[in-house]
C-alpha cells in the first residue's frame, strides 16, 4: 500500500507556517520539503528536506518528488506560486494552471487579465523606465500610486506627490529589481513598476479555497487605513466590518477571477480598495493564502480550515473539503499587529504579552543581530502579534484593536539605534 505523499514548495523558509505544517501533517503520512535555507534536515515535521540552488531545475526536482511518491506540490509563498504550477504540470496536474499562476505573479498581467474580464481596477501604466513612469504619472495626474510589479507586502509602494518623489521611489523600484533580493524579480520581467491611480478609501484582503472548481469563502480581513505616503500592512482584523451585501459582492469579484483563471484546486487571495466613491476596486489577487497569522485567525473566527480544505481537494475527496471549508458565525476577534522598528534587534520575544489570555501568537520575524528599518529607509517586518478576544458586534473591533497596541508594548522587543552601536 503507497503512503500518502505531499511535496512542500517554501524556497524562503516557513517560520511563518508552523500551523499550516502542522495541518498537512495530520492529512498525509509523509510531508517533503523544498527549500533555499538551511538548517532544516532533522526536523521531525518532514519526511526529507531538499535544499534548492538559486536557479532551480524543474525537471530535476520532478524526478526527485517521483522517487519519493510525491504526486502534487503546495506552495503558501508568493515567491513560489509560478514555480509550484510547473511542477505540478509535470507531474501531470492542471490544479492551477501555469498560465495563470504567471498571472498572478506579475501586477501588469494581473491589470491586463482584469481588464478583459471587466473587473473594476484602478487606471494604471507598465513601465520599465523612468520616462515612461514620468509619462503615465502626467497621464494618471499626481497624486499618483508606484509600485513595484513583483513584490509583496506593500513593499516599495509609495504615493507620490511630484517629479523628484516619483523619481526616488522608481530609483528604488529599479535597485530591488537589479538585486533580485527575495527572490521577487528575474531576468524575464517586462516592466519592473506601475503607475496607477491613488484609491483613498478602505482596504480589505479576501482568502478563500477553491475545489474542483467551486469557490468557498473564508474570510475578509479589514486593513488599518493607510493615506500614504507609504502603506505598510498593519491591524488585519476579523470578522469583516462590512454590510452583508458587499462581503457578497467581495466574494463574487474572486469568484469570477477564479473562474477566469480557470483554477481547479488552489487557495487564493484578493485584495481590493475603495475609490472615492466607495467603489471596491481590486488592486492584487494571488493564487496562495495571506501568510502569517491570517490562516489561523480565519480558522479561529469562523471554524474554516482552508489548508486543510485544500490538502483535500488536492486528494480529490470533495466531500471532507467542503466540510473544512465551512463557515460558522462569528466566534471572536481577531487582530494582526505588524510590528515595526528602526535599528539593530536585540532582543525580539513575546515576553509579558503572552501572559494575557488575548495573546494568540507573535512571530519574532526579524532576529536577534539584524538591523530593521521601516519606511522610507526600509519595508522590513519586525514582528507579527495576533490577539484575539470576544465578539458580539462590531464595536469590539476597535476593543481588539485596543488590545493588539496594548500588547504590542508588552513584547520583549529591544532595538538600538545602528548610530550608538559605531
Amino acid at each position: 500500500m503507497s503512503r500518502s505523499s505531499v511535496g512542500l514548495l517554501m524556497r524562503k523558509g516557513f517560520f511563518l507556517h508552523g500551523d499550516h505544517i502542522e495541518a498537512l501533517g495530520r492529512i498525509f503520512e509523509e510531508v517533503h520539503v523544498w527549500t533555499s535555507v538551511p538548517g532544516y534536515e532533522q526536523d521531525p515535521r518532514f519526511r526529507s528536506v531538499q535544499l534548492l540552488p538559486k536557479y532551480e531545475n524543474v525537471e530535476e526536482i520532478i524526478e526527485q518528488a517521483r522517487e519519493k511518491g510525491v504526486s502534487f506540490f503546495v506552495t503558501w509563498q508568493e515567491t513560489d506560486i509560478v514555480l509550484n504550477a510547473r511542477l505540478n504540470e509535470g507531474l501531470g496536474r492542471q490544479d492551477i494552471p501555469v498560465q495563470a499562476a504567471e498571472i498572478a505573479r506579475d501586477k501588469s498581467r494581473q491589470r491586463q487579465f482584469l481588464q478583459q474580464q471587466n473587473t473594476a481596477c484602478p487606471v494604471f501604466h507598465a513601465v520599465n523606465t523612468m520616462d515612461e513612469a514620468v509619462s503615465a504619472a502626467a497621464s494618471v495626474g499626481y497624486p499618483v500610486i508606484i509600485k513595484p510589479t513583483l513584490a509583496a507586502s506593500s513593499s516599495h509602494v509609495a504615493l507620490v506627490h511630484s517629479l523628484l518623489e516619483l523619481k526616488q521611489a522608481f530609483d528604488s523600484i529599479s535597485q530591488l529589481a537589479v538585486s533580485q533580493s527575495g527572490l521577487y524579480f528575474d531576468d524575464e520581467c517586462p516592466a519592473i513598476a506601475l503607475i496607477e491611480e491613488f484609491l483613498p478609501g478602505e482596504e480589505i484582503t479576501l482568502d478563500g479555497v477553491v475545489v474542483h472548481g467551486r469557490f468557498y469563502l473564508g474570510g475578509i480581513h479589514n486593513k488599518l487605513r493607510m493615506p500614504g505616503p507609504y502603506f505598510e500592512e498593519d491591524e488585519y482584523t476579523l470578522p469583516f466590518q462590512g454590510e452583508s451585501n458587499v462581503e457578497k459582492d467581495l466574494c463574487e469579484i474572486a469568484r469570477q477571477i477564479c473562474t477566469g483563471l480557470k483554477l481547479e484546486n488552489g487557495l487564493f487571495n484578493v485584495e481590493a480598495r475603495q475609490n472615492a466613491n466607495g467603489e471596491y476596486k481590486v488592486v492584487e489577487f494571488s493564487c496562495r493564502i495571506s501568510g502569517g497569522h491570517v490562516y489561523r485567525n480565519i480558522r479561529d473566527v469562523y471554524g474554516t480550515d482552508l489548508v486543510t480544505a485544500h490538502a483535500y481537494g488536492l486528494l480529490g475527496q470533495d466531500a471532507l473539503a467542503a466540510h473544512f471549508a465551512k463557515r460558522t458565525a462569528p466566534k471572536c476577534a481577531t487582530c494582526i499587529k505588524f510590528v515595526y522598528r528602526d535599528g539593530k534587534v536585540l532582543n525580539n520575544a513575546s515576553g509579558e504579552a503572552a501572559g494575557d489570555v488575548r495573546y494568540r501568537a507573535y512571530y519574532p520575524v526579524a532576529t536577534k543581530g539584524r538591523v530593521v528599518h521601516s519606511a522610507p529607509k526600509g519595508f522590513d517586518i519586525t514582528g507579527l502579534l495576533s490577539v484575539r478576544t470576544q465578539y458580539e458586534g462590531p464595536e469590539d473591533i476597535e476593543l481588539v484593536k485596543q488590545a493588539a497596541r496594548v500588547l504590542e508594548q508588552k513584547l520583549d522587543l529591544q532595538v538600538a539605534e545602528v548610530r550608538q552601536l559605531q
